[in-house]
């Protein structure tokens, strides 16, 4: 572990912040750093495999834990953003965490995304004949966010008449929860009122299908064991998660296999399987960079540290998914690997409910461009990455098709 003069900062990091992430693994695999927020003080950030495993598990790190830490999730909460996600899954702890997540964990299950490729595989095919048509495209506007919504569609079971809209202000609501340094901007409190609106307006006029999650959500509140409150809070929760990591994925994806030609041939000749790469870019192109701050709910010692109570400690997923003693590759992709254990999804309580969907999804992705679009190619000069310190991701990714090049 490094000592307190040599505090991690996130916020110093440049569009590649993993040779630092490698640094501080070699240094001992954790370092205090400065707060994820300006709410709560110096954080205890955890950077090895082992390490953000434990903290994503630890019974004492919690979301919000009791005592003196309510006095600053009240300020938090003060935003109307991070106030409506304070009744999702993603800020809950239990018992109330495992009564949100319980009712849907039987629709999110590997079964049911297995269920979604056939129907998923025939829409991504589609959104790549169409864009293929134009003089070039973007594949994050045409295909990645488009069919992250035809998924959400289904497993919602609500019908979404304006992606383009739902998805840039679920981009602006994600701002609430990236690390800062000052307080929530306003567009993001903006973008999650209307967020919140078109759900409630949804759900008032009848149009939740009775086979999605949404209307499971709602049998919840109809029987008393949830509040109106948490079934908006976390349809909108996922609104925002179910697209923002396999669209962010995707494009991360498009950038590591354009700077690995070698690679990408392992998929253009079939030597590896969709999925088998989905897994392998799910590590290598972690979506999120940093897990939410767990906040030690009384004095402990953990990574070689004491812990006092209401201090935060901060998982690097991103840095945990590159550590050599579980990933011999490390910063290097290889889609041979057949990886099994990365964080991309977290682990523990608080494991993406949507992982198994996720995973369809990117697979689906991947095998519609490069076999419906083989003239194509990512024009990494043109790439605008997320200004997002927790959110790794693209905001375009422009495709451009492959110009013959003249013979000598």
């Amino acid at each position: 572990m490094t000592s307190k003069a040599d505090l991690f900062d996130p916020f110093a990091l440049d569009g590649d912040p993993f040779p630092e992430f490698a640094r501080r693994r070699d240094a001992g695999g954790a370092s205090w750093g400065r707060p994820p927020y300006p709410e709560v003080g110096e954080a205890f950030y955890a950077f090895s495999h082992a390490l953000v495993s434990q903290a994503l598990k630890h019974p004492l790190l919690l979301q919000a834990p009791p005592g003196a830490y309510q006095e600053i999730r009240q300020k938090i909460s003060a935003n109307p953003a991070l106030d409506l996600l304070t009744h999702s899954m993603l800020l809950s702890d239990p018992p109330r965490h495992m009564s949100l997540r319980r009712p849907l964990a039987g629709s999110m299950t590997f079964a049911a995304g297995r269920g979604l490729f056939d129907q998923l595989a025939s829409r991504a095919a589609e959104l790549v004949q169409s864009a293929a048509q134009k003089p070039q495209f973007d594949a994050v506007a045409d295909i990645g966010l488009p069919l992250a919504f035809a998924g959400l569609e289904q497993i919602l079971g609500i019908g979404i008449d304006d992606p383009w809209r739902i998805g840039h202000d679920a981009k602006l609501m994600a701002d609430a929860l990236d690390m800062r340094t000052g307080g929530v901007n306003e567009d993001a409190n903006e973008a999650c009122r209307r967020l919140e609106a078109w759900v409630l307006h949804t759900i008032e006029r009848g149009a939740v299908h009775p086979n999605g999650i949404s209307a499971q959500m709602l049998a919840e509140v109809d029987a008393g064991r949830w509040g109106k409150d948490d079934a908006v809070a976390n349809i909108v929760f996922l609104l925002f998660a179910g697209q923002a990591t396999v669209v962010d994925t995707f494009a991360n994806a498009l950038v590591a296999l354009a700077n690995s030609p070698e690679q990408l041939s392992l998929l253009k000749d079939g030597s590896v399987g969709w999925s088998a790469a989905a897994e392998e870019l799910l590590r290598f192109c972690a979506p999120v960079q940093y897990a939410g701050a767990r906040i030690a709910a009384e004095d402990l010692s953990f990574g070689g540290a004491m812990i006092k109570a209401g201090q935060a400690v901060v998982p690097v997923l991103a840095s945990a998914n590159r550590d050599v003693s579980v990933f011999p590759a490390g910063d290097r992709l290889d889609l041979d690997a057949g990886n099994s254990s990365a964080l991309a999804f977290g682990t523990g309580l608080h494991a993406c409910l949507g992982q198994h969907v996720a995973r369809v999804e990117l697979a689906v992705l991947l095998e519609a461009l490069f076999t419906q679009a083989k003239g194509w190619r990512l024009d990494i000069s043109r790439v605008l990455r997320r200004p997002s310190v927790l959110f790794h991701g693209l905001q375009t990714a422009p495709m451009v098709r492959l110009v013959d090049q003249p013979s000598a």
